[in-house]
């Protein structure tokens, strides 16, 4: 009855609406939320959302990991490795600065007892 599901064209359909329904979540979030830790988690499934549809985006339906094994030895119908490590490099990137930004964070609740954004404005005098 859902045997269509195992196309690979639905499946690639599938990560291209999912990643844009991750990264409309973290918008929302951005945008509604005033607790510094929160606007960071948003940030942060943003970026994934936007990691899954670079990959999606990068990918055709059908192809396969480029990894030779099982006796292949020409990389037919394989996926190209270069957004896939361009992905990879910006997840590390993106840890670095959430890890940076949340220990802002802490320092900023430390010094003035503060967790929202709202408290901010006294930061411009």
């Amino acid at each position: 009855m859902l045997e269509f599901l195992d196309s690979p064209r639905v499946l690639h359909s599938i990560y291209l609406l999912g990643s844009l329904a991750l990264f409309f979540i973290g918008l929302y979030g951005l945008l509604a939320k005033r607790h510094l830790l929160k606007i960071f988690v948003s940030i942060e499934i943003m970026e994934l959302a936007v990691y899954l549809i670079l990959i999606a985006l990068a990918t055709s339906p059908g192809e396969t990991a480029p990894i030779l094994s099982d006796g292949l030895l020409t990389f037919t119908g394989m996926a190209d490795p270069i957004p896939q490590a361009l992905t990879l490099t910006a997840i590390v990137i993106g840890v670095a600065v959430t890890a940076l930004g949340t220990s802002m964070a802490i320092q900023y609740h430390r010094l003035t007892g503060h967790v929202g954004v709202d408290a901010m404005t006294e930061l411009k005098d």
